[in-house]
Formats: structure tokens, C-alpha cells, sequence
């Protein structure tokens, strides 16, 4: 039986592979036309087209609305490699889980059940900056909820300051909040957290949720409060579920019902495309989440 399970998820994965690179590979021609049609065509046009076909075949492979868990656990464990012989084209696409963590959006949480998610953010800030022994744990958190809120909080005797801008929503604008805290307060360990092991950083809305079945074990550890060895001795990545890790554990969730973590593996994920361009590599990555992008970096090109 194991044998016949083993062949069927080895057939699954080859025809989700086939697929995703049968439907990849019609963009080749259009790169090829762009050559043909402009030869100076930049490398930074030929990322947007790139960026472009790859979110339509997460649309049509990671459709809003349906439970693509299998199909989910292969992209995330397997980057597929694509080549086009005739035009030398070469790409690496690899993509991992993106709400492995709270947002740090819900430090402002601002929707009906702001209670639990704000509460649940705030305590996981609080749980990071004690394990990591931050210096001045109160000056970080007014630098990053100045930024989450749009606020710029100040000392006690000094009235705060309203931004133009309100929020945090990419992991690059967050260290910069890190690197700045770090500059003012001589404080280097901070850089050394793992800042996107216990937060995720993008847009939220009122659906928003933690994605149940891809979360880290340094977030389980402090918001449930478990010892982090416990938790990697039994957490298995893209097999267990929370709930079934709290339920072998015999821990209680005290969020459950409170539309906070996803029962199921979401269609909401980070994805980066490494491509041949001349003579260099060039890298982009971009967030992709219910049939829509967001976060689309260029990284220009790699060394």
C-alpha cells in the first residue's frame, strides 16, 4: 500500500510539474518576439513580462476559493527549473508559504475581531523581544508601531506626529525599521532575529488569516507558549496542521473560532524568479496571494 501511495503522489507531482511548465513555456515566445521586435529590450521589461505569465499560472494552478494543498506542497519543496533550448532562455522559479507568521498589519488591527488579532500580534512583538534580548524593547516597538499606525509616537511630554503614509507592508520597509532602531540605540542583535519566522509582512484585510498548515516553529513556540524543541521534534512541515499539532500536544487553542489561523493550506505564498538575461542573471520576487500579486521587487542583477 505505501508502495502504491509513494507511485501516486509521484505521478501527481509529475503531471503538477508538466503542467506548470507546458504553461510557462508559452511565455518563451513572447520573449522571443520582444527579442526580435527590440533588441535593446532591458532586462527590467523583461521581468515585468515574466512576472506577468507567471501570476496568470498561479491563477489558473492556485485558483481564489479551492484547496490546493498537494499542489501547494510540491511548489513549495520543489523550484522548477525552465529552459527554452532555441533562444538559450533559462528560469528558476521557487516559491514558499507567505503567512507563516502573524502579520504585523494586526499590531493596528482595525477590523471586528481587533480584540484577538491585534492582542495575539502585540504579544508574539513582546514574546520576540524578550527571547532576543532587545535593549530598549519599548523604543523598537514605538518605531514599528509608529510605521504600522501611521503615527510617530514620541516621548510623553512631546504630542505625536501624524505620517502621510500608514502601514507596513513588505519585509524590506520593516528592516528598515530594524536598521534604524539599530543606528539609534547601538543595539546589534537585532539584525541577528529572524524577523519573518514570526511575522508575515504584506496587505491584510478583514479575510485575512494565518495560513494553518505552513507555520513556523518559532511562531507556534511563542504564541502558544511552548518550548521551541518541543514543537520542532513534532512539527512537520507541510503535514502538520495546527490543530493536530495542538491536539497531540494536548494544548488548548484559545483562538479557535475566532477567524484568525486557516484550517487548511492557503492559496498565499512569496515567490522569487531567478533569469538568464545576455549576459547576467537577474532576480525578482513578488507575493502572490488569492489570485492576486503584490510586492513586486526587482533585485536587479544577481551577483
Amino acid at each position: 500500500m505505501d508502495k502504491r501511495k509513494r507511485g501516486i503522489a509521484l505521478f501527481i507531482t509529475l503531471m503538477v510539474i508538466a503542467s506548470i511548465m507546458s504553461i510557462i513555456a508559452v511565455s518563451f515566445s513572447y520573449l522571443e518576439k520582444v527579442r526580435k521586435d527590440a533588441g535593446t529590450t532591458s532586462a527590467i521589461l523583461q521581468g515585468n513580462l515574466l512576472h506577468k505569465n507567471t501570476v496568470n499560472i498561479l491563477k489558473s494552478q492556485f485558483p481564489k476559493g479551492k484547496d490546493n494543498s498537494e499542489k501547494l506542497k510540491i511548489l513549495y519543496t520543489t523550484p522548477l527549473p525552465l529552459s527554452e533550448p532555441k533562444s538559450g532562455f533559462r528560469l528558476m522559479l521557487s516559491c514558499k508559504p507567505l503567512m507563516i507568521g502573524v502579520p504585523i498589519g494586526w499590531l493596528d488591527s482595525l477590523d471586528g475581531t481587533v480584540t484577538n488579532k491585534k492582542s495575539l500580534a502585540r504579544e508574539v512583538l513582546a514574546s520576540v523581544m524578550e527571547r532576543y534580548d532587545v535593549q530598549e524593547p519599548n523604543e523598537l516597538e514605538r518605531l514599528i508601531m509608529g510605521a504600522t499606525t501611521g503615527r510617530v509616537l514620541q516621548n510623553e511630554d512631546d504630542a505625536p506626529r501624524i505620517s502621510s503614509k500608514k502601514g507596513i507592508f513588505s519585509k524590506r520597509q520593516f528592516y528598515r525599521i530594524v536598521s534604524d532602531y539599530r543606528l539609534l540605540f547601538d543595539d546589534p542583535k537585532v539584525l541577528s532575529i529572524p524577523w519573518d519566522h514570526y511575522f508575515a509582512f504584506t496587505k491584510v484585510d478583514k479575510k485575512t488569516k494565518i495560513d494553518g498548515a505552513y507555520l513556523t516553529p518559532e511562531f507556534i513556540s511563542v504564541a502558544f507558549e511552548v518550548p521551541l524543541e518541543i514543537v520542532q521534534e513534532s512539527w512537520i512541515f507541510g503535514e502538520s496542521t495546527l490543530e493536530s499539532f495542538l491536539s497531540e500536544n494536548s494544548l488548548t487553542n484559545p483562538y479557535k473560532g475566532k477567524k484568525i489561523f486557516s484550517n487548511k493550506a492557503l492559496n498565499a505564498m512569496h515567490c522569487e524568479e531567478t533569469y538568464a538575461y545576455r549576459d547576467g542573471q537577474y532576480k525578482m520576487n513578488f507575493d502572490y496571494i488569492k489570485g492576486r500579486s503584490g510586492n513586486f521587487e526587482f533585485n536587479g542583477k544577481a551577483e
